[in-house]
């Protein structure tokens, strides 16, 4: 196959005299082999996810919970893995359908589909009208509808705001977390914070759905001057399946982490490529609607992956240095989405993302944010340094420009209830905006003024495990980092914020080691093991070499 020329790729190129069906047919070659290649990373994934999950090995690991480890250690939901060990599972029991994806018959797609409806006697019948349907249409006879009728439709809410509202708007979100005790979904933290508005002044719910927001313009930089096909696609990955036992949990790590990386380089050359492809709308060489159906029909993949990698490639063509980061493995497909706000050409930013845990770079990001919002310079924060909250009171506190959103997605009930409690604190005649920075003003001032606990430490700790990578904020222990049996005192800084999981089952069983001075410069020392070292080394949240 020739190599699609790398001008064709280029954002400056005259789109009238490309040769788009020749271009059409080379860059589906390549995206569908691509394509291929990530189905079967994901298989791998599935498998050695099987094994994990089977042994619970995150908690041999240090990881209270299983998102925990995903998150950090594998740029993963949780949902997800659990989802690739599913279809494992199942296809170790569908010969047949596993047969015809090993040969390329089947995407991931169709394969997913038909390891949730098939059984060893009708996986023949399956896999017949697998090959006389579309994806869509088989999506239609296997799709179980969700439990609860309301989950089957999500809304996009967004509202243009001031900057402050915003600002608010995520201290609100922080609040109702920790009242929760739970790292909350954005759409989670909306219906908790409007039901605690409409405690105080409830009012008629409006259930008109929200308004679509405008789209963003795409902004067309200069090439970046490479062509991601003139790399080779990663090594196959199946030989991870033939090495060492699958008792260790340390093995199984690495070869996950393994992987992972061969599915990311993948997912960054399938996204220069479908960036050009949705550009020039190639699929209608194809004879699809829409570059999402050509997506999911050609190439197994769901048009919302598609969309996050396109979206993807275009900030990282303006951040050349964290573009090359991402290429080369150094920074993970979570940590370059979570950067991609505040990164510039400077590189401060791509180097941060590589120290600290990716609970800390997600804080010092939606920092960086907050004073950016206040006119203040995004830069990073010194290492484990406190991220004291921007006092909006004292910046541009009567700056009524519309410069920002507040934007998330939910079940029409969740959006209905929040616009319900917007409505219900605006005062007539102003904007809705009013209203949502009422209900702010109005539950962050409920929360903040509950009884705070009597040691300060939880307060000191922001009310979470201080464990780097755990997410907990319930259930919190006060940990003495010199035991009081080893003379330890009880003095601040020998004290810290742990949930009690890490407490009882990962430092008093040897699993974690803590030691040092709280809050800042204590090592943690997880995933420890007899005569090797461990899997991770922190001070707080900064990693060690």
């Amino acid at each position: 196959m020739d190599v699609v020329p790398a001008e064709v790729l280029a954002d400056t190129v005259d789109r009238r005299t490309v040769d788009r069906d020749l271009c059409a047919l080379q860059l589906d070659g390549y995206l569908r082999r691509l394509a291929r290649q990530e189905a079967v990373c994901r298989r791998v994934l599935g498998r050695l996810a099987r094994s994990f999950l089977a042994g619970r090995y995150h908690h041999r690991l240090g990881f209270a919970r299983l998102g925990d480890y995903t998150r950090e250690r594998l740029s993963l939901s949780a949902r997800e893995v659990q989802e690739l060990a599913r279809v494992a599972e199942r296809l170790e029991s569908l010969p047949a359908i596993a047969a015809a994806f090993a040969a390329g018959d089947l995407s991931w797609t169709q394969t997913r589909l038909l390891a949730t409806a098939a059984t060893a006697d009708s996986e023949h019948e399956w896999l017949a009208l697998a090959r006389d349907r579309t994806v869509r249409a088989l999506e239609a006879l296997v799709a179980r509808p969700p439990a609860d009728p309301d989950e089957r439709h999500r809304l996009r809410f967004s509202l243009r705001c001031p900057r402050r509202v915003r600002a608010r708007w995520r201290q609100a979100v922080e609040l109702a977390r920790r009242m929760a005790g739970s790292e909350l979904s954005l759409a989670q933290a909306a219906e908790v914070i409007a039901a605690e508005a409409l405690s105080a002044a409830p009012a008629p719910i409006d259930d008109r759905p929200p308004r679509e927001a405008p789209p963003e313009p795409i902004d067309t930089p200069a090439d970046a001057g490479w062509s991601p096909v003139d790399v080779p696609i990663p090594e196959d990955v199946e030989k991870l399946l033939e090495l060492g036992p699958w008792r260790d949990p340390f093995a199984l790590d690495e070869r996950l982490r393994a992987a992972r990386r061969a599915m990311q380089r993948i997912d960054w050359q399938m996204g220069v490529l479908l960036r050009t492809f949705f550009d020039l709308r190639l699929h209608r060489a194809f004879g699809f609607p829409s570059a999402s159906r050509y997506v999911a029909e050609r190439l197994g993949l769901s048009a919302r992956k598609a969309r996050a990698l396109i979206a993807l490639e275009r900030g990282l063509r303006r951040t050349p240095v964290l573009a090359a980061a991402y290429r080369g493995g150094a920074v993970s497909w979570l940590r370059a989405l979570t950067v991609l706000p505040v990164a510039t050409a400077a590189d401060a930013w791509v180097g941060r993302a590589g120290e600290v845990t990716l609970r800390r770079l997600v804080a010092e990001v939606e920092w960086a944010l907050d004073r950016r919002d206040a006119g203040l310079p995004p830069a990073p924060p010194p290492p484990d340094a406190a991220l004291a909250p921007v006092e909006w009171q004292m910046r541009a506190h009567h700056d009524e420009t519309l410069a920002a959103d507040i934007t998330f997605a939910a079940p029409p009930s969740v959006v209905a209830l929040f616009r319900g409690a917007l409505e219900a604190f605006r005062p007539p005649g102003a904007p809705l905006w009013r209203g949502c920075e009422k209900v702010l003003e109005h539950v962050c001032g409920e929360w903040e003024a509950q009884p705070r606990h009597r040691d300060p430490v939880f307060a000191r700790d922001g009310w979470r495990c201080a464990v780097p990578a755990c997410t907990s904020r319930a259930n919190l222990h006060c940990h003495h980092v010199l035991y009081r049996s080893a003379g330890g005192d009880n003095s601040r800084e020998n004290r810290v914020t742990v949930c009690a999981w890490h407490h009882l089952r990962g430092i008093h069983l040897g699993r974690i080691r803590a030691h040092g001075t709280a809050p800042h410069a204590i090592m943690w020392e997880i995933g420890l093991r007899r005569g090797r070292p461990p899997l991770m080394r922190t001070v707080g949240d900064r990693y060690l070499s």
